[in-house]
């Protein structure tokens, strides 16, 4: 199986770098100095998982691109706002059976990756650890929620499951824990209630995730946000685990804030660069399929529009 990491920021130089580092076939894609570091000195992975020296990776950037039909898997890292424009350039590159796989924040991504690739030749990945790129070349691993869930963009016509097991299986025993789920999306709505109180709030108030909830009013924000956002889930017939939004909260408080909490969240670290945040396919998604719904989000909303008025403001 040949393997393309396209936008090999952190989370995918830690998912190509894996696979490199158990011998599979795998090519990293992107663009600037980091991928320039890579092709020049290889890529040191850091951090909870070990310390990997890998050289001799294969990458490549846009301007450079192989022949068509190259590979059968394209696993997507790129910022969701940059889907569109990544699938349109990548995408020739895959196989007529071939499948993209989002590993993106949010929702909404797959929807337009189909639009280029169509719906067979779809798939998702809710994806919950952490990285970051100290420098170029580096990548550290921050921190670890979950397992990684790999599935189709539609489960009723899934002609590529084979394959998507596949990946899973290459990518859990290259050391990261993976498995493959015929209905991704309870998954990708479990990481929403996850990243949408954390996400904005640990950008608004520069805290890891662990110094977010020792503020009791940030709490309070924080299970408005999961309610309006499980409220709009259940709406829309998500099959859930959790009946309840505070059944949730009851494991996010007691497990999966403890596990990641010195992470700082991305949406700081993008604002701290000066870059846009990824705050339409999280709190803006909720927000978006409850004005659908006839649902109010305005907990969310309000924090969709203070991200925005500090993007404009450029405030970092």
């Amino acid at each position: 199986m040949k393997i393309l990491v396209a936008g090999a920021g952190a989370i995918g130089s830690v998912i190509g770098g894996f696979l490199n580092k158990k011998g599979y076939d795998v090519t990293l894609a992107g663009r600037g100095e980091h991928i320039r570091r890579i092709k020049s000195h290889g890529l040191m992975i850091k951090g909870i998982w070990g310390e990997y020296n890998l050289q001799e990776l294969e990458t490549i950037e846009p301007h450079e691109l192989p022949a068509k039909d190259t590979f059968d898997i394209i696993i997507l890292c790129v910022k969701s706002y940059d889907t569109l424009e990544a699938i349109t350039i990548y995408a020739p590159l895959l196989k007529e059976r071939g499948v993209c796989v989002s590993f993106q924040n949010g929702l909404g991504n797959m929807e337009k990756i189909a639009s280029v690739t169509g719906d067979t030749r779809t798939a998702g990945a809710r994806v919950i650890f952490g990285a970051e790129v100290p420098e170029p070349g580096t990548v550290n691993v921050t921190v670890y929620a979950d397992q990684i869930v790999i599935g189709p963009f539609r489960q009723q016509n899934n002609p590529n499951k084979g394959m998507l097991e596949e990946l899973a299986m290459l990518i859990n025993t290259s050391g990261i824990p993976s498995y493959y789920a015929d209905d991704v999306y309870p998954h990708l709505w479990a990481k929403m209630f996850y990243n949408c109180p954390l996400n904005p709030l640990g950008a608004l108030f520069r805290l890891t995730y662990g110094e977010l909830v020792k503020n009791m009013d940030i709490v309070s924000i924080m299970d408005d946000v999961v309610k309006e956002a499980h409220t709009v889930a259940k709406a829309m017939g998500i099959n859930m685990p959790w009946e309840k939004h505070t059944d949730f909260l009851d494991l996010f408080y007691a497990a999966l804030v403890p596990s990641t909490a010195g992470h700082r969240a991305s949406m700081l670290q993008d604002m701290e660069k000066g870059r846009r945040t990824e705050i339409d396919a999280l709190n803006g998604a909720v927000v978006n399929y409850g004005r659908t719904l006839g649902i109010p989000t305005d907990v969310n909303a309000t924090l969709v529009l203070i991200i925005k008025a500090m993007e404009h403001l450029r405030v970092s």
